[in-house]
């Protein structure tokens, strides 16, 4: 079932209809993850991480405790990206 997807970009807000699911299957896997079955997030944008909260251009949004494992590694693994160990 398509639903209404809110794009929030620094130009401003869109909208459109999808899936997330369709959308992730888009974007490059590396840039972005879902914090829970909401939101689709770019991860270059996270500030911060506190227990089930992460802070996305000053928007606190909930980490659901199905995917944190999953959204902590994505977010560890881009921070580390750049790294030459």
């Amino acid at each position: 079932m398509k639903h209404r997807i809110v794009y929030h970009t620094e130009d401003g807000d869109f909208e459109t209809y999808g899936t997330l699911k369709e959308v992730e299957g888009k974007l490059p896997a590396r840039h972005f993850s879902r914090c829970n079955s909401c939101y689709l997030i770019n991860l270059k944008f996270v500030a911060s991480v506190c227990d089930y909260t992460c802070d996305v251009a000053g928007e606190k949004l909930k980490i659901s405790q199905p995917r944190k494992k999953e959204f902590m590694k994505a977010l560890s693994d881009y921070i580390g990206g750049g790294l030459d160990v």
